[in-house]
């Protein structure tokens, strides 16, 4: 059992296509007449409520305790008001990023933001579609350079963000704990990597920088969402949450493989260009994550969907062989691919 304060779900108070119009207008902020409610979806972690299109739109998100998984998953409601600060912040350093918010509700844990364009898409479905586009990639790596660099030491950060209580729950427990448990044999590897990271306090980490979290829109326009992760941590672990996610891909499609590898190395080029020599990445250590998180999104307590058994099981090589032996380059990324998937 938790001790999550709000961890528990109460029906009372769970927003739904029902009573999020009446909830909206409670809280003056009345959506336009006649406006259609949709959901999002929202994963395993949230409510996600679209509310009317174009302009005037927002989005409704509500934290849930309880994760819609297998097993059994808690996390902290009170995300939803980091996540609100956190998108005040990037929205200040890096305007035109994020989305604004609207309002944030302490009592339902819910946030409001405005809505991106309806005809803005995920970087995700793009990229399983087969459009890698690289100037995305270059723009997330500077991005994420920006807001890493201009929070260095908790700079700008709230009491808030300064906690790591949420991910604790959203990624360390289900991601490296849980394989460590269920995969003995890099268990050790595993955990001091866990412990390495959680030591390193250094700037804001988003905790969840990856292709489903980036709308994109008419070049060069784009969006990163979900912070609700968002907390004083290792930045290692936002450049090895990103490329762990294109790795996963170019296993899911191996003949766009190069296509993925470019936009890594475009990411990686920009991110480093940008990061003060405190924050450049270790890649032996960065990659050495990524192997970590290859390996939870197959083990772990949220598997990648799109993976069939056969490249569940590439991808569980593909991560042992990183974290058993790290490569000194990003570039040699495609290589441990290559002998995982042979």
């Amino acid at each position: 059992m938790t001790n999550f304060r709000h961890a528990t779900d109460n029906d009372d108070d769970v927003l739904d296509a029902h009573n999020v119009l009446a909830y909206l207008s409670e809280r003056g902020l009345g959506p336009p007449a006649g406006s259609v409610v949709r959901s999002l979806g929202g994963g395993v972690s949230n409510i996600v409520l679209a509310v009317g299109e174009g302009p005037g739109s927002m989005v409704v998100k509500q934290a849930l305790g309880r994760l819609r998984v297998a097993d059994p998953w808690w996390a902290p409601r009170d995300r939803a008001l980091a996540e609100a600060e956190a998108l005040d912040l990037a929205g200040r350093l890096t305007p035109g990023a994020v989305p604004r918010v609207l309002d944030r509700d302490p009592e339902r844990c819910a946030l409001v933001v405005e809505r991106a364009p309806s005809d803005w898409e995920d970087w995700k479905s793009l990229l399983l579609c087969g459009t890698a586009d690289y100037e995305r990639a270059a723009r997330l790596g500077s991005l994420l350079s920006r807001w890493h660099n201009a929070t260095l030491h908790g700079a700008r950060l709230s009491e808030r963000l300064y906690q790591q209580e949420r991910f604790e729950a959203l990624r360390v427990e289900p991601y490296y704990r849980t394989i460590a448990q269920r995969l003995p044999s890099v268990s050790g590897a595993v955990l001091a990597l866990a412990d390495e990271m959680l030591a390193r306090k250094l700037c804001l980490v988003h905790g969840d920088f990856s292709p489903k979290n980036v709308l994109v829109g008419p070049q060069p326009d784009l969006w990163v969402i979900d912070f609700e992760v968002a907390h004083l941590g290792d930045p290692a672990f936002d450049v090895a949450f990103l490329l762990c996610h294109l790795m996963l891909k170019s296993v899911h499609r191996p003949e766009l493989a190069p296509a993925y590898d470019r936009c890594a190395a475009d990411f990686a080029t920009t991110y480093e260009a940008g990061a003060p020599a405190e924050l450049l990445p270790s890649w032996p250590y960065v990659l050495g994550h990524v192997g970590c998180l290859l390996l939870a999104r197959v083990d772990g307590k949220s598997p990648a969907e799109y993976l069939s058994a056969d490249e569940q099981a590439r991808v569980r090589r593909f991560g042992e062989l990183l974290l058993v032996e790290p490569p000194g380059k990003l570039v040699d990324l495609g290589e441990v691919r290559h002998l995982a998937c042979e």
